[in-house]
């Protein structure tokens, strides 16, 4: 399998898990997110989900890139502004 199947699964299984995705609550910067997918046997490298993440971002106006890059690392939300699936999951306001 390769990584970028690993990354896609992790992000279902954030979708589809709510203990997953309670976890990732406390990822505060991207090799974390990276480490605790890891920790659940999603194997990928920094760099990968990095490649990823600005791929995702690419389809965003420039002022929602720019708000997502300014949001506060320490806010629960943070990890799941980092993809449109997991930012899909947010609700207004948050």
């Amino acid at each position: 399998m390769n990584h970028s199947q690993y990354i896609d699964q992790f992000i279902q299984a954030v979708i589809y898990d709510h203990s997953i995705a309670t976890g990732l609550k406390a990822c505060e910067s991207n090799q974390q997110i990276v480490d605790y997918a890891c920790s659940l046997g999603y194997s990928f490298t920094q760099y990968e989900w990095s490649e990823y993440v600005a791929a995702d971002w690419l389809s965003l106006p420039t002022s929602q890139s720019d708000l997502i890059r300014a949001a506060d690392v320490t806010h629960w939300s943070w990890a799941f502004r980092q993809v449109s699936p997991w930012r899909a999951m947010l609700m207004e306001g948050a």
